[in-house]
C-alpha cells in the first residue's frame, strides 16, 4: 500500500501547490524595487500565475483534492502513511512553493517563512532529537549573522546584496539544519546560481546589473540536503 500512498500524496502536494500559486497575488508594493510591471507584466488586476478554467473543471478539481484528502487521512490513521514522510512531504512542498514564488516574483512570504519555521521547530525536537534553547540559539545566530553581512555589503557597496526575505528563509532554514549543514546548503545554492547565471550572460559583470532569486536556488539545495542529512525521513521500509 505504500506506493498507492506515495502517488496520492505527491498529488495533493503538487494540487496544493498549483492552487497555492494560482491564488498567491501580492501587490505590486510587496515587489522587489528591482522588478517592475514590464519585466513581469504584472498588474494589481492580472496576478502572473492567474488563469481561468471552466467552473465543472473547478469543481472536479476540487472534488479530486478533498477525495486525495480523505484518502490520505485514513491512511494515516490506519498507520500506513508513516509521519516523517508527511513531515518530509510538507517540508518539500513549502521549498517548492517558496522556490516558484521567489522565481516569479522575486519575494519571500513571511507567512510561509513563518510556517517553515515553526515545523522546522516541531521536527528538530520530535525527530531530530534537539533541545528548544538550540534550536532558538542557531536561528537567532543565523539571523544576526546575515542580517549585518546584508547591511555592511549595503553600506560598502550601496546596493543591496541579500535581501531580507533571503536572511528570514535561510533563518527559517536553520531551524531545520545544524551550522555545519546550512554552511553546505549556501555553498551549494550559491555555486549553483553562479554557474546557472554564468551560463545564461556568459558574463561576469552582467551578474552586477540583475537580480538573482537567490531563494529560489536555496530551496533547490535545501531540497537535495535534505535528502543528504535526513536519512531518518526517507527511512519508510
Amino acid at each position: 500500500m505504500l506506493i498507492p500512498n506515495l502517488i496520492a500524496l505527491t498529488l495533493l502536494l503538487l494540487k496544493v501547490i498549483k492552487g497555492s500559486l494560482l491564488a498567491f497575488s501580492p501587490s505590486l508594493p510587496e515587489l522587489n524595487s528591482g522588478i517592475t510591471t514590464t519585466i513581469l507584466g504584472y498588474s494589481d488586476n492580472s496576478p502572473l500565475l492567474k488563469t481561468q478554467h471552466p467552473p465543472y473543471l473547478q469543481k472536479v478539481d476540487q472534488g479530486l483534492t478533498l477525495t486525495l484528502g480523505v484518502y490520505l487521512a485514513i491512511q494515516v490513521q490506519r498507520g500506513l502513511l508513516p509521519l516523517p514522510l508527511i513531515i518530509f512531504a510538507l517540508f518539500i512542498g513549502l521549498l517548492l512553493l517558496l522556490a516558484c514564488i521567489d522565481w516569479f516574483y522575486l519575494i519571500l512570504p513571511n507567512s510561509l517563512n513563518f510556517l517553515l519555521i515553526i515545523l522546522g521547530l516541531s521536527t528538530s525536537i520530535t525527530l531530530f532529537g534537539h533541545g528548544l534553547i538550540d534550536v532558538l540559539v542557531r536561528c537567532s545566530c543565523c539571523y544576526g549573522t546575515l542580517w549585518w553581512v546584508q547591511a555592511l555589503y549595503q553600506a560598502l557597496r550601496h546596493r543591496p546584496g541579500l535581501g531580507l526575505g533571503d536572511v528570514k528563509y535561510l533563518t527559517a532554514l536553520a531551524s531545520w539544519f545544524t551550522i555545519e549543514q546550512l554552511c553546505t546548503l549556501i555553498l551549494l545554492a550559491s555555486l549553483t546560481a553562479l554557474t546557472f547565471y554564468l551560463c545564461k550572460h556568459r558574463d561576469l559583470n552582467s551578474l552586477n546589473s540583475i537580480t538573482i532569486p537567490y531563494g529560489s536556488f536555496l530551496s533547490v539545495s535545501a531540497m537535495y540536503c535534505a535528502y543528504l542529512f535526513f536519512p531518518d525521513l526517507l527511512d519508510i521500509y
